[in-house]
């Protein structure tokens, strides 16, 4: 009979686990201070973050195998009788040894429990190789031509240099993106049946940037991680948290290539309405579903929590700069017993807080009918409590004019701060019109 305590490399896996737990989960203290340090920055930076994480938990498994295995921290298989005369001295002290001897006896039990879950995971993953590049792959028709076309100007638009191809399947309920080198995306025969072709275009940019990004590779890399990680609640909370960074950075994207958050929202929505599985696609393919679809509305819908690839400090240099000029002529202003109301700041979009958005007006009788649509940007003025003061419509069909002043009235705001400091303030709100 074969003793498995007596193996090197069984020995130097287990302890190589108990390490890996006090290592993921400083590892994860630090990721966690880092996703706070930048929760204001870009969905990019965020990603990084977690992602870089996952990968050095990986890393320092692999590196405390290695240092274990040529003797860095290498131990004989120890004797209970042997503890104590052992234990006064030797390279490690007699902590180490007592450690050891307490671990010891159940080093093989950990090895053999965590390959277990190992191999349980690995054809988990197998079978979700399988389903995706069989039944789903095999299932594959060809798009209408209209289509093909749009969808060569959309790459074109989103920056795909990677010869990716456009194809049906009724084995999804969900745009999904499959392959790395050649990625086809798959798109519901119902999507293309059910959604106006402005949705179906925004939820494909989506997807355009997950092939641009290569997700779909680091997707394999991340799956692979967790399947021999599996044991650690660091990595399936670092998991989802760059699952959903990942789908942040697309929505990005995808707005940023529709140039309409309202209208990308709209057809997440009308994608979700169309799933009957909620599980159906595995999590080795980027999905337009992925995620927690009303956080992810939310988000889009307030731009206070997108952001700019340019740094940080950088997009707040003239905010600072602005913040400072004000500041200087408050503090004069108080000098004066008879002081004129401060002048509104002119902000951002960004830099504003929405505190109530409210149901979107019925469409004008009249534009409806003459079929009139189109984008109206209206300038809005706040005073220092958040309260809408005016609003001005500046651009966009002017039959749509009214509707847009008086729907931004009936918003509400978050104060405007400088320094702060509540003062009055001036911004931009663009409300797209769009016929069904």
């Amino acid at each position: 009979m074969i003793d498995l305590s007596s193996s090197p490399l069984l020995q130097a896996m287990g302890w190589t686990l108990l390490h890996s737990l006090w290592q993921g989960a400083l590892l994860a203290l630090l990721a966690e201070a880092a996703l706070w340090l930048g929760r204001r920055g870009s969905a990019e930076l965020r990603y990084a973050i977690a992602f870089a994480t996952l990968g050095l938990l990986v890393l320092a498994f692999a590196g405390t195998l290695v240092w274990i295995l040529i003797g860095g921290d290498s131990l004989p298989t120890i004797d209970p009788v042997l503890i104590a005369p052992m234990g006064e001295g030797g390279r490690f002290g007699g902590w180490m040894f007592r450690l050891h001897g307490i671990f010891g006896l159940w080093i093989p039990w950990l090895f053999l429990a965590w390959f277990l879950g190992f191999s349980l995971r690995l054809v988990q993953v197998g079978q979700a190789v399988t389903w995706l590049y069989g039944p789903c792959l095999g299932s594959l028709q060809p798009p209408p031509a209209e289509w093909l076309v749009r969808f060569e100007v959309l790459k074109v638009r989103a920056h795909v240099r990677i010869p990716a191809s456009l194809g049906l399947s009724d084995r999804v309920d969900s745009l999904v993106v499959l392959g790395w080198l050649k990625p086809v995306v798959l798109v519901p025969a119902a999507a293309l049946l059910a959604l106006p072709p402005e949705a179906l275009e925004a939820l494909l940019a989506h997807e355009l940037a997950h092939v641009r990004r290569g997700d779909f590779l680091a997707n394999l890399v991340q799956t692979l991680a967790e399947a021999l990680l599996f044991y650690h609640p660091a990595v399936w909370w670092l998991s989802r948290r760059i699952r959903q960074e990942r789908e942040h950075c697309c929505d990005d994207a995808a707005v940023r290539t529709c140039g309409d958050p309202i209208l990308y929202a709209s057809a997440l929505l009308g994608l979700e309405e169309l799933r009957s599985h909620s599980n159906l696609i595995p999590d080795l393919a980027p999905a337009a579903s992925g995620g927690k679809l009303m956080s992810r509305i939310q988000r889009i819908l307030r731009p206070r929590f997108t952001s700019t690839p340019i740094p940080p400090l950088v997009a707040l240099l003239p905010a600072l700069l602005l913040a400072t000029g004000l500041g200087l002529s408050t503090l004069s202003a108080t000098d004066t017993p008879k002081a004129s109301p401060a002048s509104p700041v002119e902000m951002e979009w960004k830099q504003i807080k929405v505190k109530h958005q409210p149901e979107a007006p019925a469409y004008p009788p009249e534009a409806k009918a003459q079929r009139i649509q189109g984008t109206v940007v209206v300038v809005v003025t706040i005073d220092a409590r958040g309260k809408v003061q005016d609003a001005k419509a500046i651009s966009g069909p002017s039959e749509l004019h009214a509707c847009a002043v008086g729907y931004a009235r009936t918003w509400e705001f978050e104060p405007a701060k400088v320094k702060g400091k509540p003062v009055p303030a001036r911004f931009k709100l663009t409300m797209p019109f769009r016929l069904k």
